[in-house]
């Protein structure tokens, strides 16, 4: 009996030792793994994604609604997209641009493809985890040309020319080349002859054209070049007048003083600098003669084309030069003049069309007294704010010559 409870005895200290160890080798081994969670503890926000605004080619405006925030505060809200569904913050993501006291709030997606499909869902963060809005599909638009507005030309002369041009739009791409083409030939390409502008992007710019053939007519187009390629404005033709012949001595004293010299030096360089005007944007003929004559007090002209400077070397200069020349043209120094100018208003339809073109102005007159006219008649030093003004003033003395401009010292107009 005793050796068969000796035997009891063994087998039950045998199962506590088994239980025993059992127990501490699942404390010590491998936990069993569970599922992954999309939490982090807590309850996760409730939100929409909001129908997207705003979608140009590169960006759009998209945003969302947080219904419920899970029972924390949420730490961080936007939206991401991405070119395949189920978009994460892993992908493309844009934090809030603003928030509204209800709740909702918007997002600013940029660096976008044009004319590309995206999938986009708001997103909001808490103690909780991430958790998304529904899904929204969107589609950039697509790159369109650029426009332009070309108001007409006026800055014309025998082989220079120029254009104002202004691009409106760019088309949703950005412009990065913009000027001017042209050609014998209807809508030119810039395979034919071009001036690149420095500038770049939509706005106002003025293109140059040069090496033109005088009494000739010609096409222009502007340009434009962005993500869509190259855009070109409506055609626009012009003529080009025929080139001037405006010539000039300077009458000089046979032994000539020190000071004698330099007024000469001065005198030709404001000369060659006034007939280049004149003879690239007027088609007026004139020989000129220059004196130095130091008891004139500024500087004076005649019709027959006699100019004198006085000992002031402020006024041996291109502004009093061309103003001078003006005067040998016929400006305040032939009856015609006196006869043009009514109420101190010049009457010509030609010179005042030009002058609203340069001032983009509807309606304007020249004024002028029996000596002077102006705007543009460089009477004094103020006038010239740019080289364009001594542009300006060839200009408008073509036009006086298409009005009538006396022909018989100045070569007769011939359109």
């Amino acid at each position: 009996m005793k050796k068969t409870y000796y035997s009891v005895y063994i087998l039950l200290f045998a199962l506590v030792l088994f239980l025993t160890n059992c127990k501490k080798s699942t404390q010590s081994g491998e936990v069993t793994p569970t599922i992954p969670s999309t939490t982090t503890g807590g309850a996760i926000a409730t939100l929409t994604t909001s129908t997207l605004t705003s979608v140009t080619t590169t960006t759009a405006m998209a945003g969302g609604v947080v219904v419920d925030r899970g029972g924390s505060s949420v730490t961080d809200r936007g939206v991401c997209w991405a070119l395949t569904p189920t978009p994460t913050i892993g992908n493309y993501k844009a934090g809030t641009s603003s928030v509204s006291g209800s709740g909702a709030f918007t997002s600013s997606i940029t660096g976008l493809t044009a004319s590309t499909t995206y999938y986009v869902r708001a997103y909001a963060t808490n103690k909780g985890g991430t958790s998304y809005g529904n899904e929204m599909i969107f589609n950039t638009a697509d790159i369109l040309s650029a426009t332009f507005t070309i108001p007409p030309m006026f800055i014309i002369g025998s082989a220079l020319a120029a254009v104002d041009v202004q691009v409106v739009a760019d088309g949703g791409s950005a412009i990065t080349e913009r000027g001017i083409c042209w050609g014998l030939n209807a809508n030119p390409l810039i395979t034919d002859k071009k001036a690149k502008h420095s500038s770049i992007g939509i706005g106002k710019f003025r293109g140059l054209l040069s090496g033109l053939t005088e009494r000739t007519s010609y096409h222009l187009r502007a340009y434009a070049i962005n993500g869509k390629g190259v855009s070109y404005s409506s055609d626009v033709t012009f003529k080009t007048i025929g080139k001037g012949n405006v010539t000039y001595t300077i009458n000089k004293s046979a032994a000539p003083t020190a000071d004698e010299t330099a007024a000469y030096a001065r005198m030709q360089f404001a000369a060659d600098s006034a007939v280049w005007y004149l003879n690239n944007y007027t088609s007026a003929t004139k020989q000129v003669t220059l004196n130095y004559v130091p008891g004139v007090a500024t500087a004076d002209a005649t019709n027959q084309g006699w100019i004198r400077y006085g000992s002031d070397p402020t006024y041996q200069k291109l502004r009093t030069t061309l103003h001078e020349m003006n005067h040998t043209l016929g400006t305040g120094t032939t009856t015609w003049w006196t006869g043009i100018i009514v109420g101190g208003k010049h009457q010509g339809q030609n010179t005042n069309t030009i002058l609203n073109q340069i001032q983009n102005s509807t309606g304007a007159q020249l004024s002028g007294d029996s000596q002077h006219w102006w705007p543009y008649g460089l009477n004094q030093d103020s006038e010239v704010t740019s080289s364009w003004d001594y542009v300006y003033n060839c200009l408008i003395i073509e036009a006086m010559r298409k009005d009538g401009l006396p022909t018989a010292t100045s070569g007769p107009y011939i359109p």
